[in-house]
């Protein structure tokens, strides 16, 4: 693990989050319950993640550039009962959080646990993501351990994962992507390169970091890659992936394959893949991953013939738990289906003779705004708010 110029062995990280999963079992942390973490880019969006991984818990990730109300009633509406955070952030979750605040700068001198750590089961809930809710008040996406594992097996095997490889974590904390930039790595011997705030935006600083740390997987929201891989000339990129938004058309790139990504947070992170080889005006979405399984249907639920437009139903093991204290959500978007769980995407797509999925659109109000859903409903909301409108 590497970040700012801090590096960590696997034998060291082992010990930081043992020691910290350790504490938290010692603190009442059960399992199942949720743990907040509220930190800056640095090193602690894995140390700390894995420590509450470990303890059994589920984490409950809080991006500091969210505006303050929201972290609040995301903090509130998980029943977040400890907060992992610096004293620079500590103050933007109110003090009617009655729970543990405790500062990362802490956790180095824990000690060793003193007991056994509980094993998490599959069933386990891993995070909890929250995601835009059309009557304003966020939705905290339930994942289970099952998912992600469902989803590390088709990202070692899809990106050829071996652990001389050199992974960038560019996504934001409270992005589901974050997740695809850490665990298929740390389950696989690689290294994960934190990549600093202060870079993001910086696509020139973002290439030279890649090329001298010699970085070799990717991923970015859909314009800043279309941006990267049109303004900058890689040389140690493996692969680069894409993801969030519909893909313009482009060339592929020269040295490395760029893959257009995409999936719902409730189906955890990718659920199809494609890499893009040659120029198209409608670049598809790919391909199913290989835990799921990808339906065309129309409102009844029947499946539509190749070319036909209709609704992309998901079902299989990267589908998650449903959202946390919504039944009445949880009931309209996730069902069963052939024995497995499944999810209405609400996104109109059609199968291609190639067998590649082809987005078409919406059939709700939902946008993209930087790779973020957005219910036009939660802006409309907001915007009744105001007096006179």
């Amino acid at each position: 693990l590497v970040s700012e110029g801090r590096k960590f062995t696997y034998a060291e990280v082992d010990r930081i989050t043992d020691s910290l999963a350790g504490y938290l079992v010692s603190s009442g942390m059960k399992r199942g319950s949720v743990v907040g973490i509220l930190i800056p880019r640095c090193e602690y969006m894995v140390l700390a993640s894995m420590g509450v991984l470990k303890a059994g818990c589920a984490y409950l990730p809080l991006d500091p550039t969210y505006p303050e109300d929201r972290l609040n009633l995301m903090v509130s509406d998980s029943g977040a009962c400890m907060l992992i955070t610096t004293p620079e952030l500590s103050g933007i979750i109110s003090d009617s959080f009655s729970g543990e605040r405790m500062m990362v700068d802490a956790i180095p001198a824990l000690p060793e646990p003193a007991a056994a750590l509980p094993e998490p089961c599959p069933e386990d809930r891993f995070v909890i993501l929250y995601t835009s809710g059309s009557t304003g008040v966020p939705k905290g996406v339930m994942l289970e351990h099952q998912n992600l594992v469902a989803f590390i097996k088709f990202y070692r095997k899809y990106y050829d994962l071996k652990a001389e490889h050199r992974v960038a974590a560019y996504a934001s904390f409270g992005f589901d992507a974050n997740m695809m930039d850490i665990y298929p790595a740390l389950t696989t011997g690689a290294t994960v390169h934190i990549i600093p705030e202060e870079i993001r935006l910086d696509l020139v600083a973002i290439n030279d970091y890649f090329e001298a740390n010699g970085i070799t997987h990717g991923f970015f929201t859909t314009q800043v890659g279309v941006q990267f891989l049109q303004n900058t000339d890689n040389h140690s990129l493996v692969h680069l992936s894409v993801g969030g938004e519909k893909l313009v058309s482009v060339d592929p790139a020269e040295n490395y394959t760029f893959h257009n990504g995409y999936g719902p947070t409730e189906c955890t992170i990718f659920t199809t893949t494609l890499p893009v080889l040659k120029r198209e005006p409608n670049i598809p979405i790919g391909k199913p991953t290989d835990q799921l399984n990808c339906y065309v249907m129309d409102k009844n639920l029947h499946r539509l013939p190749v070319g036909a437009a209709g609704e992309l139903i998901i079902a299989g093991m990267q589908v998650g738990r449903g959202y946390l204290n919504r039944p009445d959500k949880t009931a309209e978007a996730f069902f069963m289906l052939n024995g497995e769980r499944a999810y209405h995407t609400g996104d109109i797509v059609r199968y291609r003779q190639d067998g590649n999925i082809e987005f078409v659109g919406r059939k709700d109000g939902q946008v993209k705004v930087r790779g973020f859903r957005i219910e036009l409903g939660e802006i409309e909301t907001l915007i009744a708010g105001y007096e006179g409108v």
